[in-house]
């Protein structure tokens, strides 16, 4: 009931929310389209990921302070994860396949959006998956898609990150390819989407404001042959952009 009375005071919201639903509608459709007459290509999956982002982006009022992406095609992009607005975010920024859970398969769009974006959609709980994984970021990367994968393995408020996931760096370490570190925060902490908090509730919560701050930072790309190594070095380039992003905001 509260949440109704809440949707009902916040047409901004309300009108934001469908605009994403609209908007990830049209992409996919558009995409699938675009697959079935000319088959996949670099150019529909950054079409694809770059139009859903930014387009979602500008409508739900994100400005972003940010630094440059270090120029390179053959990359994993680790960013530290806050909120399902990350996604947004680093799809207009940056128009990598991204790695999530296999249940993104049953949202609405989202089997046929992981398609026609080359997004691979993992599922935790089989060993198998964890080799397939490997070898399908490792496609995408020699075809000059990079990829994006969330090492916290879920969203967590901060200020820092949280112990990060072995196997995203198993699978960078093995097979050599560099890790770009990001680090996302955002100037109210409440913007984070965390525990047991619904989407829905979050959304008008939050979105009802005119605008949200956001910054962004690249890191320096990171490779190591030990997993070990290489998570210690992105994990501390994230942590460090954090606390300087902390100080930034506070002002």
């Amino acid at each position: 009931m509260k949440l109704l009375r809440t949707i009902f005071f916040s047409p901004l919201t309300l009108l934001r929310l469908m605009v994403v639903v609209f908007m990830s509608g049209y992409v996919v459709v558009v995409g699938w389209f675009w697959l079935n007459l000319f088959g996949f290509s670099q150019r529909l999956q950054q079409w694809v990921m770059r139009t859903w982002g930014k387009s979602i982006i500008f409508f739900l009022g994100i400005k972003i302070d940010r630094n440059e992406l270090p120029a390179s095609n053959n990359f994993i992009l680790m960013p530290n994860h806050r909120s399902y607005l990350d996604i947004f975010i680093v799809a207009g920024l940056t128009p990598a396949a991204l790695v999530g859970k296999a249940e993104l398969k049953k949202w609405p769009f989202g089997k046929l959006g992981a398609k026609v974006t080359n997004s691979i959609l993992v599922d935790r709980s089989e060993i198998k998956s964890m080799l397939k994984t490997m070898h399908q970021i490792k496609a995408s990367v020699n075809k000059n898609i990079p990829v994006t994968l969330f090492p916290e393995g879920t969203t967590y408020k901060g200020p820092l990150t949280k112990p990060f996931k072995n196997g995203s760096f198993k699978i960078a370490a093995d097979t050599g390819i560099s890790v770009i570190p990001m680090a996302i925060h955002y100037k109210d902490a409440n913007d984070a989407w965390v525990g047991k908090d619904t989407f829905l509730g979050h959304f008008f919560r939050q979105m009802g404001k005119p605008y949200s701050k956001v910054f962004i930072r690249y890191g320096k790309p990171v490779s190591h042959s030990e997993y070990k190594i290489l998570q210690s070095e992105v994990k501390s380039q994230i942590d460090n952009m954090l606390n300087e992003l902390n100080q930034i905001a506070s002002h």
